[in-house]
């Protein structure tokens, strides 16, 4: 959500922290299931109903956030609703840019075939970034990181 609402220019770095934040949340995780903090087991239904914060303030927040403009845009067709959302979210201004380079990307996806997992599968022409794909998660499954 936070890389689709973001401007075009804070994009790739409102994706990049994302696994910042990831590494964080799992240094807090282990840090907070240290025996004296709260992984003793008297203190364990604390540490696994720590999990459920996070998720009921995005449950009572997330309502009250806009649309992302590229949604409203480019799947609902609503231009107005996108310039709201964009106003909303980035401030007044003039931003016909960021509906241009929208609407330049709806053009683009429109020539864009889209691919069933099977087809994607059988073209050649994505066969090694596949192998690496599939190389890539076996191997941090089976690094320990998750264990530790």
């Amino acid at each position: 959500y936070v890389g689709e609402i973001s401007p075009r220019k804070l994009r790739g770095f409102a994706n990049s922290t994302s696994s910042f934040f990831w590494s964080l949340g799992k240094a807090l995780g282990q840090i907070s299931g240290q025996r004296e903090l709260l992984g003793s087991q008297s203190r364990w239904p604390m540490l696994m109903a720590s999990c459920g914060l996070p998720a009921l303030v995005q449950l009572v927040v997330l309502p009250f956030f806009p649309e992302s403009p590229p949604y409203l845009l480019m799947r609902k067709e609503d231009q107005e609703g996108c310039k709201k959302a964009i106003r909303q979210l980035w401030g007044e201004g003039h931003h016909q840019a960021e509906i241009d380079d929208i609407m330049k990307e709806k053009a683009t996806m429109k020539n864009t075939k889209i691919l069933s997992v099977l087809e994607l599968i059988k073209e050649p022409a994505f066969r090694w970034q596949l192998y690496t794909i599939v190389i890539l998660t076996a191997t941090v499954q089976l690094c320990g990181i998750n264990a530790v």
